[in-house]
């Protein structure tokens, strides 16, 4: 019996149907995009608590260690301590803390090295937040004289109000911080480390670069310019910046919120969490004091 062939002619896409079909692509792409940032922006800030509960923890061994907690800048963990051939003297809080964040090379090789080029020339991971928009991706803002960025301030009232007075480094003999001593408010209670841009414009134009090996500014304790002050330390007690454009608004005199939704900080028992942006100024500002006495509101 013979077959019968049945031919069926398969026709195209229409115009119309593959405009729809792009449509819908573009549709799910554009759906897909803002969780894909979210998820990135949450790693990110997942990283940088990371990084300040190692720069918490890594305060205490060296509490334990030393008796005493590093200044702002100052021989540590006395007067007169030196480091290989060279003095090393007034160095800051985040050189001295390399040792306990596993830094070890770095720490001896400064210390070996005490020089323009080798105070502060390594890109030190814990250090730069992934979040923040102003740190170039080596972690170097400076590459004509390398020196490795921060995107973490210490507290100038936990390290330096013990032996600094009005913007002048003060005498070694004044007593260092010391946990829990000088935490009379409780560690818990008290930021040790916040967020703050690596690279900061300012309102006349210029752009401030903060590294970890080096302090100055000229920065008073209002967040305004005038006075020779601890930067990267923060030492205003005004609220952050709620992440400003970091090259034209942004003002290095203050810290910086890597999202508009608030800043994180670490607190000084070793842990980190995130501040929102509505906190008041008084409840800030308690916060950042570690003996004021004055007890964090409800909005903390």
């Amino acid at each position: 019996m013979p077959r019968l062939r049945i031919l069926r002619s398969w026709r195209g896409f229409t115009l119309i149907e593959l405009l729809v079909v792009i449509a819908i692509i573009a549709v799910l792409i554009g759906l897909l995009v803002p969780a894909v940032q979210k998820v990135r922006q949450a790693a990110a800030r997942l990283s940088s608590t990371n990084n300040l509960k190692q720069m918490g923890l890594a305060l205490h061994n060296m509490n334990d260690t030393n008796g005493v907690l590093p200044p702002i800048v100052r021989d540590y963990p006395r007067a007169g301590a030196s480091f290989g051939n060279a003095g090393m003297n007034r160095a800051t809080v985040q050189y001295w803390l390399l040792p306990y964040i596993e830094r070890t090379t770095e720490y001896t090789a400064m210390a070996n090295n005490h020089n323009d080029a080798w105070w502060c020339g390594f890109n030190i991971k814990t250090y730069v937040s992934p979040s923040d928009p102003s740190a170039p991706p080596s972690g170097i803002p400076d590459t004509g004289s390398p020196r490795g960025g921060t995107s973490y301030a210490p507290n100038e009232y936990v390290f330096g109000a013990q032996n600094m007075g009005a913007g002048q480094w003060g005498p070694d003999t004044n007593p260092f911080a010391s946990i829990p001593r000088t935490f009379a408010d409780g560690t818990s209670n008290t930021i040790v480390f916040a967020e703050k841009y690596m690279v900061c414009g300012n309102n006349i134009n210029n752009v401030a670069n903060f590294y970890w090996g080096e302090t100055g500014g000229p920065c008073d304790r209002t967040g305004g310019f005038g006075q020779n002050g601890s930067i990267p330390a923060f030492h205003a007690l005004l609220t952050p910046q709620q992440a400003p454009n970091w090259s034209s608004n942004c003002n290095p005199c203050m810290l910086q919120a890597m999202t508009p939704g608030g800043i994180l900080v670490g607190l000084g028992d070793g842990s980190c969490r995130g501040v929102s942006s509505g906190i008041s100024q008084a409840t800030w500002q308690a916060a950042v004091q570690p003996n004021d006495g004055v007890p964090l509101g409800s909005d903390w």
